[in-house]
């Protein structure tokens, strides 16, 4: 089985990638198709797509307050839209968005190096983490042993898939 990453192949160069990706998101943007599925982008979608398109790397991330200053009041996304497309766009499109919660410096970005993939890595992780950590609080440690082996099962069954 051929491995789906968000994260694209680091073998051309982080020009090259820039390029593949801005053309990728513009042909979203116009209508075709994308992602595994083919699927088109609902309206959420390229609202949010238009607004983190030329913030890449971890540097020049777009938060979400930012992104709602863009727009104007008729089309405001609420804060959780805008995390709802962000999740449909990694997810059902594969395209490589980062995240980062550093401060009031954080936000969206398209991730294009290895360094914006481990930030968004680590952040992914860390938030496991605790959201485990709650789960072994809230119902003890063998709950949480438990949840960890569904987790695997459920990871094993998709790259069978």
């Amino acid at each position: 089985m051929t491995e789906l990453s968000l994260f694209p192949d680091l073998s051309p160069s982080v020009e090259e990638r820039a390029r593949l990706l801005d053309l990728e998101i513009e042909l979203l943007l116009f209508g075709k198709p994308g992602g595994p599925l083919k699927l088109n982008l609902s309206d959420d979608e390229k609202q949010v797509l238009r607004a983190i398109r030329f913030h890449r790397g971890a540097d020049r991330a777009i938060t979400i307050r930012q992104m709602r200053d863009l727009w104007v009041k008729s089309v405001q996304l609420s804060e959780r839209q805008v995390k709802n497309a962000v999740r449909t766009l990694r997810i059902d499109f594969r395209l490589p968005i980062g995240s980062s919660k550093k401060g009031s410096d954080g936000g969206y970005f398209l991730m294009l190096t290895e360094q914006d993939h481990a930030i968004l890595h680590k952040q992914v992780l860390d938030q496991v983490r605790a959201e485990l950590e709650v789960l072994k609080a809230v119902d003890g440690p063998r709950a949480a042993l438990e949840l960890l082996g569904q987790l695997q099962i459920e990871v094993d069954a998709m790259e069978v898939a």
